[in-house]
């Protein structure tokens, strides 16, 4: 292949990737505790605010909303290798873990990071989907879904470049 100077033939969306770290709601992970557990094909964060409203005509005859909390879904779609590499948490580990908390009955919930634009969102979550499907291949399409297990714990930051590695 020639090398040209103008060229769009890297590979997009290397950088997407989705973190967690194992513990507690009580105690916030150290930067060398977080893992990647896959590449993503695609993600969302949704607030879903739940409001009120008020039919009071005083502030000029429009019903007035007032946001009372929010229910948080993290959804995040990917691609896994059959076998996980040993410097990643490994999405077959966050199966077996899902299974053995439903099976002890206990929450299976774990601190989610994922960087995107310049946002850093952080908080411990509630596993509420969990699905994977593939071929023969070494690759596997896997879908996950989080949701807030400690409301204390969700942060948004501003991706500064000291924790943005890479080009």
């Amino acid at each position: 292949m020639a090398v040209c100077e103008l060229q769009n033939n890297k590979l997009f969306g290397a950088a997407v990737v989705l973190e967690v770290c194992d513990g507690c709601p009580d105690s916030t992970p150290k930067e060398a505790d977080w893992k990647a557990l896959m590449a993503g094909t695609s993600k969302g964060l949704d607030y879903s605010p739940n409001t009120v409203t008020s039919d009071a005509d005083d502030q000029g005859g429009f019903v007035e909303a007032i946001v009372t909390n929010a229910d948080i879904a993290l959804s995040f779609e990917g691609e896994v290798r059959i076998n996980d590499k040993l410097d990643e948490y490994g999405f077959y580990k966050l199966e077996r873990y899902f299974v053995t908390e439903i099976s002890n009955k206990r929450q299976p919930s774990i601190w989610v990071r994922l960087m995107y634009g310049n946002n850093t969102f952080v908080g411990y979550m509630a596993i509420t989907s969990l699905s994977w499907s593939g071929g023969s291949n070494d690759i596997v399409s896997a879908s996950l879904e989080f949701k807030v297990a400690a409301s204390q714990t969700v942060k948004i930051t501003s991706v500064t470049t000291s924790n943005v590695t890479g080009d």
